[in-house]
């Protein structure tokens, strides 16, 4: 699921077969438990948007509620498999990888696998978060965190095609000094700035790609082998799951 719902808890339990009713009696039964609630959302993938609707409960009162025991509610949101940030118009960035040769998807897999820290990696980074995600055969727009994928085959095929389709998509919109820029700042440098040059970056979409296939092939398999490493080794936030979490994209839309 994402920061930006899509459905709703009604329909979300329904998949799991169960009702809105059985879960606000679970809730109610556990309220003295914060942690078996916080545990039982996590497993199922129950946002906090969801936890308001059920229980009619604001969703600042539930932060409240678990962190009083140590719990950051943040995280109950964060179970999308390609992103769990609202990507508002750059969503559109997101989609499958129809290229052949030097940049499709056997192409840059075969690439990316060797220069991993953990190479067996590789396969798992394409599997859902939770086995729920693909027991109906299909991804919906929740479970990939975008709106406008629907009934996406649930298969492995599917997240690595969107996975390298967006981040060609991604390069291609920037062109060289735009790259220098990104690749250049500071680490130390200030975070909203940083965001705000990725925005404007990938918001302006040049009128020809400022790369050859060679060169944006380069740029995809090293920002996918850094995407990796850090989802498998847990740099950074180690709660994001997305694909593209830990992306430029991912970085530039985050909160």
């Amino acid at each position: 699921m994402s920061i930006k719902p899509f459905i709703s808890a009604e329909e979300h339990l329904a998949k799991l077969g169960f009702t809105v009713q059985q879960a606000f009696d679970f809730i109610f039964a556990n309220v003295g438990q914060p942690e078996v609630i916080y545990s039982a959302a996590r497993e199922n993938g129950v946002t906090n948007a969801m936890l308001s609707e059920i229980t009619n409960v604001s969703k600042d009162i539930i932060h409240n509620y678990f962190a009083k025991v140590g719990k950051d509610s943040t995280v109950l949101d964060y179970t999308s498999i390609l992103i769990n940030f609202d990507l508002g118009s750059l969503e559109t960035l997101v989609e499958f990888n129809n290229n052949a040769g030097i940049l499709s998807n056997l192409s840059l897999d075969d690439a990316v696998g060797p220069l991993l820290i953990e190479e067996l990696a590789l396969p798992f980074f394409y599997k859902p978060y939770r086995s729920f995600q693909a027991a109906d055969e299909v991804y919906d727009a929740e479970e990939l965190g975008v709106g406008h994928l629907s009934d996406v085959p649930a298969t492995d095929e599917s997240i690595k095609s969107l996975f390298y389709g967006t981040l060609i998509n991604m390069y291609e919109t920037i062109d060289k000094t735009e790259l220098d820029q990104i690749k250049t700042f500071p680490e130390d440098g200030d975070f909203a700035e940083f965001q705000s040059i990725l925005l404007d970056a990938f918001s302006d979409v040049p009128a020809t790609v400022a790369w050859s296939d060679e060169e944006l092939a380069n740029l995809v398999v090293e920002e996918a082998v850094e995407t990796v490493n850090k989802l498998f080794n847990f740099v950074g936030d180690s709660e994001l799951v997305g694909v593209l979490d830990h992306t430029f994209l991912g970085v530039a839309v985050s909160v």
